[in-house]
């Protein structure tokens, strides 16, 4: 079972820097090993995961070497932060206010999890009321009751 997680309201102000903060959130909650930052960076750099939907998201990910439990993160950033966009060759940058991170083991569930993510991700009322949430009890009950 894929645990869901949240992070709220944080103040990243670069990818590197929430990639950082993820990675610590998830190592001190035993989901990851600190491997799983670099492995962020280093996925990200060359398979960009920043989606051009209203509002903007990104679903960064790594394979699952990292996961020590399988868990979704979903980060609401005060402020945006730019991903390329998912298959621009760093053509296009979007601005992303709501992030998820995902680390599952098992490549059949990753890949399931992902396709998940694909769907909410059109959702533009799922995305809009995450973004909108003006609390962290209703960021984590749209997150958690809808995915």
């Amino acid at each position: 079972m894929v645990k869901k997680e949240i992070m709220y309201h944080t103040e990243f102000a670069t990818r590197d820097a929430l990639f950082k903060g993820a990675t610590d959130f998830l190592v001190s909650k035993g989901f990851a090993t600190e491997e799983f930052e670099e492995a962020l960076k280093d996925r990200e750099e060359r398979f960009p995961t920043g989606l051009p939907t209203s509002p903007a998201t990104a679903i960064p990910h790594s394979d699952g070497t990292y996961a020590k439990e399988d868990v979704l993160l979903c980060i609401s950033n005060k402020t945006p932060i730019q991903f390329y966009e998912m298959g621009s060759k760093k053509e296009r940058t979007v601005e992303a206010k709501v992030i998820f991170i995902l680390l599952v083991d098992d490549k059949i569930t990753h890949l399931e999890q992902l396709q998940r993510l694909m769907e909410k991700t059109r959702d533009i009322d799922f995305l809009s009321r995450l973004q909108e949430a003006t609390t962290e009890a209703e960021f984590k009950k749209i997150f958690e009751t809808e995915f």
